[in-house]
């Protein structure tokens, strides 16, 4: 059971990952470069960019998805569960925003969802899409042609959400 909600989670992700992205300083930059190395007392202990970022993107989907980069960073802090980031850039900011829409009334539609507690806030002018989950809080929002999907321990929710914003 365990197994098939992280596999539920993984196509979550990556429906929404793939639908949306991009962002200013990413046309020509890798998205690995939106990572810092450090958030708070939060350590990036490993980045996957690139084509590799892509064929985990498509794994988990199950099929060849359409996007133009993707990048997963996971954070670490002593005596915490780790923190991930999914960050994915579409072709569009339309696309973006529309895939980000869809994913969060797919995520509280689905009575086999494992995220519950919905809610949407506004940061720094940015729509954010909150759900609770999986022992984790997961934040979904796009900037531009980018697309985030950040998924951490509750008690450094904001944190880790203002080092993305």
């Amino acid at each position: 059971m365990k197994k098939m909600r992280e596999v539920g989670l993984a196509v979550l992700l990556v429906l929404l990952l793939l639908g949306c992205g991009g962002g200013k300083g990413t046309e020509t930059a890798g998205l690995g470069s939106l990572f810092p190395e450090k958030i708070g007392g939060w350590q990036r202990a490993k980045l996957i960019t690139g084509a590799e970022a892509l064929e985990k993107i498509n794994q988990l989907h199950g099929k060849s998805i359409a996007a133009e980069a993707g990048a997963i960073g996971t954070y670490q802090k002593p005596g915490k569960r780790p923190a991930m980031v999914w960050i994915s850039r579409s072709k569009t900011a339309a696309m973006a925003q529309k895939q980000a829409e869809l994913m969060a009334d797919k995520m509280v539609g689905n009575p086999h969802s494992p995220f519950h507690d919905p809610q949407t806030l506004r940061v720094k002018k940015t729509r954010i899409y909150q759900f609770m989950g999986m022992g984790q809080i997961h934040y979904i929002f796009c900037r531009d042609r980018l697309v985030y999907w950040i998924s951490a321990p509750l008690a450094d929710r904001k944190k880790l959400l203002d080092g993305f914003l």
